[in-house]
């Protein structure tokens, strides 16, 4: 015997029957959504990398620096060398936390772009193609169109 299924409406509620064409149109809204959230995100990463280039060399210097120094610890313990990596991971720590500082106004714009992609991935579209009657289900191995595009294209 099947269960019963609650009922989940209001007696003011009136349902909304969708059409499979009207459920098509909001499903290619969904997905250009998506794709524009990740256009977004992507354009305000490449900002972010050119406005905080300086920051970021600076910081990835310095640990390098510490690397170097801790290798060179290793080899030869010395307190000079000591000094050096104690000097270097102050130095580093400050470095790290202005790239934090000039990354911030950028992050605040990125999260939510972030988090709306992964919505949209994790939720809203298989809910939707669901919807349509397409379930989502896990495919291992490639359709011919997918493993025809990302073939190696041949240099000439």
């Amino acid at each position: 015997m099947p269960k019963r299924q609650a009922a989940t409406q209001t007696a003011n509620s009136v349902p909304i029957v969708a059409s499979k064409q009207e459920l098509q149109e909001a499903f290619i809204e969904l997905v250009g959504q998506r794709f524009g959230y990740w256009m977004a995100r992507r354009m305000t990463q490449q900002d972010m990398a050119e406005k905080t280039k300086a920051e970021a060399e600076k910081a990835r210097k310095l640990a390098k620096d510490e690397h170097k120094k801790i290798e060179e610890l290793i080899e030869t313990p010395t307190t000079e060398i000591k000094t050096a990596i104690l000097s270097v991971r102050k130095n580093l720590a400050s470095a790290r936390e202005a790239l934090k500082t000039a990354r911030k106004p950028f992050m605040e714009k990125i999260a939510p772009l972030a988090k709306a992609v992964r919505y949209c991935d994790n939720v809203a579209i298989p809910d939707s193609l669901k919807e349509l009657g397409h379930p989502v289900a896990p495919r291992f191995s490639l359709s011919d169109w997918a493993a025809e595009a990302i073939k190696p294209k041949k240099k000439e």
